[in-house]
């Protein structure tokens, strides 16, 4: 069974010393806490298939590579992203300077690469492969998103908004779930699997992250936040299909405040009854995704998987 306070122990136990008093803030963007779903992920995945010869000191060096590559992410997006608040505390940039996140940022890169130095010989360099991609894909996702947000929203599309949040979100669950099962000596038909089910669940995650910014009753957050940055979201595109050409002039007016385009978003999406449909089209994505996780051998658990993440939406 996943103990999730064991690995949060051992994650916020690593030092890095030779960043001397700038170490702290290693530990300031690891300490906000999180679901850790990734390194679950990778977790799962060796444990279901290496079975009785499982060993937690011999999957922890993966895992705390994937979650210190995670939030090496976290911290560069939130500075291009401008972001204030990130597990409910300031963040990183906000808290120090652009510079000094950037920095922080890289050594949790590099940390990551060092802990994938600590696997077993005989795949050290196939898990470092499968994550080296991860990363590139998910660098390739913040550039598509950086890409659609300078965009007019009629330049932009559904299609490339799919394949921003699998990149920027899928790739690195994706590798998790297929480094977890390499480490566990699976075949690599049985890898690749695993990857394509981890870039779905990533997938369907966005897609829930993007509705419950907007109709979301317990997030802790405001509403219409991915409105107010300017985000253009599943909803945002479907949006601009419907709205009037004196809407759609509103919606793409970069004059407008935050806030003002915030509440004219949210006003939109419930005049043309959004809500609905977003909620018909996660539960296709959804069965979509139910059918691809019967083709792997861990179906039972990455179902429960699936049910947890759901749970969000209620």
């Amino acid at each position: 069974m996943w103990d999730f306070g064991r690995y949060e122990k051992e994650l916020l136990s690593l030092r890095w010393t030779a960043l001397g008093q700038w170490e702290q803030w290693m530990s300031y963007a690891l300490s906000g806490g999180g679901k850790r779903l990734r390194p679950f992920l990778a977790w799962l995945s060796y444990t279901f298939y290496a079975g009785g010869r499982a060993k937690w000191e011999e999957v922890l060096p993966l895992l705390h590579a994937i979650e210190l590559f995670h939030t090496f992410t976290l911290i560069h997006d939130d500075i291009m992203d401008k972001s204030q608040i990130r597990r409910g505390l300031p963040t990183l940039y906000r808290q120090t300077n652009e510079n000094v996140a950037i920095l922080i940022g890289d050594a949790f890169l590099i940390s990551a690469y060092q802990q994938l130095t600590s696997l077993p010989p005989e795949v050290c360099k196939q898990i470092g492969e499968v994550l080296c991609h991860a990363a590139l894909r998910v660098c390739y996702g913040q550039l598509l998103d950086l890409e659609m947000s300078e965009r007019p929203t009629a330049e932009a599309s559904m299609e490339i908004y799919l394949k921003m949040i699998t990149e920027k979100t899928g790739a690195l669950l994706g590798a998790a779930l297929e480094a977890g099962g390499i480490l566990a000596g699976v075949p690599l038909s049985e890898a690749q699997k695993l990857r394509e089910v981890g870039e779905g669940l990533g997938r369907f995650f966005q897609l829930q992250d993007d509705y419950l910014d907007a109709f979301g009753e317990a997030t802790g957050k405001v509403k219409g936040g991915d409105i107010a940055e300017g985000k253009k979201t599943f909803l945002w595109l479907w949006l601009w299909e419907r709205a009037s050409p004196s809407e759609r002039q509103v919606l793409d007016n970069l004059s407008l405040s935050p806030e003002e385009r915030r509440m004219f978003g949210l006003k939109l999406y419930e005049k043309y009854e959004l809500r609905p449909r977003a909620e018909a089209y996660l539960s296709e994505v959804r069965e979509s995704l139910e059918e691809r996780i019967q083709a792997v051998a861990c179906k039972e658990a990455l179902a429960e998987v699936l049910r947890q993440i759901s749970e969000r939406l209620r």
